[in-house]
């Protein structure tokens, strides 16, 4: 990012609620939006018609940063239909699931990393769902 996108992109984390996008600066130089989910298997590809969204937001919202250079990036995040992650005991013996916290993760990773410690510790108040269950295409 140029000096002017620097001093024209936001330095805090964003959430505009009704375009359902988010913003994250990482580092002096790189300002991250996103915003676009999809349940499409294991597939890194993304379509311009995705990212176009995101580009136009932001020059809407921030038109002193420059977009000219945009790197999509794909994140391949486990996600049950209703995106409560799966935390709990598996079947076999010291195997335990902390996975599918979808676009939530960064939020519930804290929370569910303390119920997970809860469940191994075998903490009676520890809740515990069952192991998210994979199926190959």
């Amino acid at each position: 990012m140029d000096q002017k996108s620097q001093a024209a992109a936001p330095t805090v984390s964003l959430l505009d609620d009704e375009t359902k996008l988010v913003t994250s600066r990482l580092g002096v130089d790189r300002f991250r939006v996103a915003g676009t989910a999809e349940f499409n298997g294991y597939n890194k590809d993304i379509r311009a018609d995705r990212i176009r969204p995101l580009i136009d937001w932001v020059n809407q919202c921030f038109p002193d940063v420059n977009t000219r250079q945009v790197v999509p990036w794909a994140g391949l995040r486990p996600m049950m239909p209703n995106m409560m992650p799966r935390v709990g005991r598996g079947r076999c013996e010291n195997v335990f699931y902390n996975t599918g916290h979808g676009h939530l993760g960064w939020t519930l990773s804290a929370v569910t990393a303390d119920m997970i410690a809860g469940v191994i510790k075998g903490a009676s108040d520890a809740r515990t769902y069952a192991p998210m269950q994979f199926k190959s295409a």
